[in-house]
């Protein structure tokens, strides 16, 4: 006699986004394959729209998904042990009291990790050769030759060396750059040739070319670079952030490229997001734009999200200690 399903785990589809973040069942059922061990062992099901979560969420054991239904999950999901993000932020379960204590929170930390750690190669490059103020100039139809040095031997700071922020300093250090990290332990990292704790931060701002936000957004760094932070960077740095919008203060970022204290910046995370039409910040000169879509594989992102999933239903099984936890204390 064969048995039941031991884990039951819903996939939640309703994500309003880009195709590259919809799990549908073709994906799950190829990911499936790729973990043999748990044939038999599990049962999938997939929702796209609220009436199917209410039913799944009856019997799930582990939810998969970004928006949460937080009334649902607190008052209807009796055997939840695991709640999986697709995402790596997780501010928007804040606060969190519809979690209960015996549910682990986990999220795709490192799946990011090889797209985003390129384009935060291909941001220092453009920072170097002052290609938000060559885009400028176009719009503005202005020939203005702006000429660059090579960007060996210059200096980025890397604030929130975590996944992201850690392969993108190791691209970075391959093209000679001195990459300096901030990181809340202040604990050495083997990618940055120096590390230091948050409190270094004022300290190392004057110093860095280019400087990169990678952090997570919490309490503490929320609009960790503002009006001081600004001022103390070096005359013609570059800055991209890459991380959440709220850690940094756009108004005063709007002020700086207008001032030319820097020489330009990149911005690939906004609020909110789109970013409507009639935002100033489409006119900021030296600023170039991306729409959140940097850091997100086009082919592999859901496939490694999955694989991720799977491997944590193994873990379950086996009451091993699941990957990527999520400290909810402190926000990521």
């Amino acid at each position: 006699m064969v048995s039941p399903p031991t884990l039951h785990i819903h996939f939640d589809s309703r994500r309003e986004a880009s195709p590259v973040t919809h799990m549908t069942e073709t994906l799950i059922d190829a990911a499936l394959r790729r973990h043999p061990a748990l044939e038999g062992k599990v049962k999938l099901t997939t929702s796209w729209n609220l009436e199917n979560v209410a039913a799944a969420l009856a019997t799930a054991d582990m939810f998969v998904g970004f928006r949460m239904p937080k009334e649902l999950i607190r008052d209807a999901s009796p055997r939840l042990k695991s709640i999986h993000v697709i995402g790596a932020g997780v501010e928007h379960l804040h606060p969190t009291e519809w979690i209960s204590p015996g549910i682990v929170v986990t999220n795709n930390r490192g799946v990011h990790r090889q797209k985003a750690a390129e384009s935060i190669l291909l941001f220092a490059l453009m920072l170097n050769s002052n290609i938000p103020g060559l885009a400028t100039a176009q719009r503005n139809a202005n020939w203005n030759p702006l000429f660059a040095t090579s960007i060996k031997g210059k200096t980025a700071l890397i604030i929130g060396v975590g996944e992201v922020g850690s392969a993108g300093a190791n691209e970075l250090r391959k093209l000679g750059l001195r990459v300096v990290g901030i990181r809340r332990s202040g604990t050495p990292h083997p990618s940055c040739d120096e590390t230091y704790g948050p409190s270094a931060l004022h300290a190392l701002l004057p110093q860095a070319d280019f400087v990169f936000l990678t952090t997570p957004l919490t309490k503490e760094t929320r609009t960790l670079i503002g009006k001081a932070e600004f001022a103390l960077m070096k005359p013609g740095a570059g800055f991209a952030n890459f991380c959440r919008a709220k850690v940094c203060d756009y108004n005063a970022l709007g002020d700086c490229l207008h001032s030319g204290k820097i020489s330009g910046a990149i911005l690939d995370v906004f609020d909110p997001e789109p970013l409507p039409a009639d935002s100033w910040l489409w006119t900021v000169p030296n600023l170039f734009i991306t729409p959140h879509c940097l850091s997100d594989d086009a082919e592999q992102y859901i496939p490694m999200t999955l694989d991720l999933v799977f491997e944590n239903a193994k873990r379950l099984l086996n009451f091993q200690p699941m990957k990527n936890i999520v400290d909810l204390q402190r926000e990521y």
